[in-house]
């Protein structure tokens, strides 16, 4: 009896098409914990999928994509805008814990180049995070091709929109979506900072392929400079407002 041979073709169409359902092979990598029980609880696999493509919007944006690419095991490759005026700033990348040591950035003169250097160094298994900063929407298309590319090389693909809110978004196949929004470090009036060297985040779960117990949940979380780590401050919704105090982007 002869053995049927993989047709790249039919194999890709299969792929697009779980990707249209909802359906994905991210589940294959292990995940990366956040090593905060109730943020992990909420996400399949228990940490923030690899294998797969993320993206993130909201005022804090910067740092916490620097955080997660700090996280990653092996070298990144962040991708920008060769026109952007904004430099990425290596002290501000190490204090995530992203050591400049291991990152590699392209500078992309238009947004196609920029989704192609993407795409390739997702599909290379030896990078295990890309970062891409497009100075607009990523289309539904070329969210899909990221995604197989991520699917491929098993690696983490972010997509950074700083800045970007709920309504500037669009029809995307990315695995997940976040906004991150600085909030004050200060307590009630007349209290004390509540750490030094602190960044405080309101970070938000907008959306994610088989999370779990619904979507929309929202966690308020803050991260230490001298442990280069963050615990949860409230798994509440901070409702206080679009605080923009103690705003720290990576670049």
């Amino acid at each position: 009896m002869l053995e049927q041979q993989s047709n790249p073709l039919i194999d890709l169409r299969a792929r697009i098409a779980r990707l249209e359902r909802g359906e994905t092979d991210a589940g294959r990598y292990p995940a990366m914990p956040f090593d905060i029980p109730a943020i992990d609880a909420a996400l399949p696999g228990g940490g923030l999928a690899s294998g797969a493509v993320h993206e993130v919007t909201g005022s804090a944006a910067g740092g916490f994509v620097s955080m997660l690419a700090g996280r990653a095991d092996g070298p990144v490759l962040w991708c920008v805008m060769a026109r952007s005026g904004a430099d990425l700033y290596g002290p501000g990348l190490a204090a995530f814990g992203l050591d400049t040591d291991r990152l590699v950035i392209a500078r992309c003169a238009t947004a196609e180049d920029m989704l192609w250097a993407m795409e390739e160094g997702l599909r290379d298994p030896g990078v295990a995070a890309v970062v891409g900063e497009p100075d607009r929407a990523v289309a539904l298309t070329a969210s899909r091709r990221l995604q197989l590319a991520a699917e491929t090389g098993g690696g983490t693909g972010l997509v950074l929109r700083r800045g970007a809110g709920k309504g500037d978004l669009s029809p995307s196949a990315v695995f997940s979506r976040w906004q991150a929004e600085s909030a004050p470090l200060l307590g009630l009036p007349g209290m004390a900072r509540t750490s030094i060297g602190g960044t405080r985040w309101r970070l938000e779960l907008l959306r994610c392929r088989g999370g779990i117990g619904g979507m929309n949940k929202a966690w308020l979380v803050e991260w230490c400079d001298a442990t280069c780590d963050f615990s949860l401050v409230s798994d509440s919704v901070d409702r206080s407002g679009a605080a923009r105090e103690g705003q720290r982007l990576a670049g």
